[in-house]
């Protein structure tokens, strides 16, 4: 529901303006966006699967996309990642139709929501886009102690709200960790995916829109 691509460029942006990376870099803005995004999404990967873990995660996606563009300053990557973790969570941008698709939702079903994010972070991030008032219960990664997609976490879910698998949806946009992952957990599950349609036993879903034909 909190839009973490448009939440981070606008971060991103603030940064690069700030120590005028377009001139340090030889390259535009959205050129340094591109490349973290790629370098995120990779540690972001091996950081699921347990290769490394969160202080590497953070230590070196800075770093790492500084690098591609030669320029390397001891310590600057570690200040970037300080002020883009302390400004990220108060953007409020959110997902089109997020408010709406929960206050339709919030009166039939309860609400939770499961997520691999740091948990520093993530109780912020619902309190300042004021999407917090519709979820019961959050369930963070860290502080459970597995990730999307170990059945261990929806277990743990499962026990804390009282609940069956089969009366459970899960709407993710991660194909692998919230849709195979629910699945594998005996779970409902629905893709939200504005563009790509991927094949499987689950229903797919471009806008949030959407669900009010699911649910």
């Amino acid at each position: 529901m909190w839009d973490f691509e448009k939440n981070s460029e606008t971060v991103l942006q603030q940064l690069i303006q700030i120590y005028g990376l377009e001139s340090k870099c030889s390259v535009t803005s959205m050129a340094i966006i591109e490349k973290y995004r790629e370098v995120n999404r990779e540690l972001w990967k091996q950081y699921s699967n347990k290769e490394i873990d969160k202080e590497q995660l953070r230590s070196s996606r800075f770093t790492k996309t500084l690098a591609h563009f030669d320029y390397h300053f001891l310590g600057f990557g570690l200040q970037l990642e300080k002020e883009y973790i302390e400004r990220s969570p108060y953007q409020t941008h959110t997902i089109e139709g997020a408010h709406e698709i929960l206050e339709y939702l919030r009166p039939t079903y309860n609400l939770h929501i499961l997520t691999n994010g740091f948990a520093e972070v993530q109780h912020i991030k619902l309190k300042q886009s004021n999407l917090n008032k519709y979820f019961q219960h959050i369930f963070i990664s860290e502080e459970i102690g597995h990730q999307k997609p170990d059945p261990k976490i929806f277990a743990a879910a499962l026990k804390k709200i009282n609940a069956n698998a089969e009366e459970c949806l899960m709407i993710g946009d991660d194909h692998y960790g919230d849709v195979q992952g629910a699945m594998d957990a005996g779970w409902h599950a629905v893709h939200f995916s504005p563009e790509e349609v991927l094949a499987g036993n689950h229903k797919h879903i471009r806008s949030l829109n959407d669900l009010r034909d699911i649910i």
